[in-house]
């Protein structure tokens, strides 16, 4: 997506795309892809997540839930 950049700390509320048992797909509101390791929340479900690392390269990001 260009001019979307992440950086690693920020906060977006995200939503959960697919669920598997390693963990969540989600996907930003400007559409960018990401994953969170581990976790629990149903598809559709919108989360909060801190961004731990983005690639601006392959344009997706992964992230941790916020409690």
């Amino acid at each position: 997506m260009t001019g979307t950049l992440l950086n690693a700390g920020d906060e977006l509320d995200v939503v959960v795309t697919s669920a598997k048992p390693f963990g969540l797909f989600i996907e930003s509101d400007s559409g960018v892809p990401g994953l969170v390791r581990g976790g629990g929340a149903a598809v559709g479900a919108t989360v909060r997540v801190r961004v731990i690392e983005f690639d601006a390269a392959k344009s997706r990001f992964s992230a941790t839930l916020v409690d």
